[in-house]
């Protein structure tokens, strides 16, 4: 039996020889780019990555605007009792709005970027502002759909006031 040639079998072994524990040069990384993209990409994020971004960000928004309503609840219900009580009873609270909430805000945002996307592609890939206050207005009656038509209108107006408060935002920030 002969010996092994590790330099044949990593091409990386030994590069380094004594400069880093890893035994990598870092001279050997390329540093073209700022981003990661595969070759030919345009630089968009794919339908994954915004789905995730978005449907993540709001539930995490959600969590903290739940828990926030749930230790006010619990403070107000238990006004009167000792401190251990108290303590319980804004846990509970906290247990009980946080996840509503976030579950909520979380099947929203879900439903916002999936309706966005079929709207995008229904308009042959054209990506504006008449795009987000659809998906806006769409996901608030859909969201609602089950409660009747007042709630549903409601729901349309909420998503269109959202949606153009963060068109405003956006265009104000340029």
């Amino acid at each position: 039996m002969g010996e092994a040639d590790f330099p044949s079998l990593n091409p990386v072994a030994g590069l380094a020889g004594s400069l880093s524990p890893y035994r990598i040069d870092p001279a050997i990384l390329k540093e073209d780019t700022e981003f990661i993209l595969p070759d030919g990409s345009t630089g968009k994020r794919t339908l994954g990555e915004r789905l995730l971004f978005t449907t993540g960000s709001c539930y995490i928004v959600g969590i903290g605007l739940g828990s926030g309503w749930g230790i006010v609840e619990g403070l107000r219900r238990s006004a009167d009792m000792s401190s251990k009580l108290r303590a319980n009873s804004v846990l509970n609270s906290i247990g009980r709005r946080g996840p509503l909430v976030a579950n909520n805000l979380g099947t929203v945002a879900l439903m916002y970027r999936l309706i966005d996307t079929a709207i995008v592609k229904a308009r042959g890939d054209t990506d504006d502002v008449y795009n987000q206050v659809g998906s806006a207005a769409l996901t608030g009656i859909l969201f609602k759909s089950t409660a009747g038509v007042r709630p549903m209108a409601l729901g349309a107006g909420f998503g269109l006031a959202i949606a153009g408060g963060a068109i405003l935002a956006s265009q104000a920030s340029r």
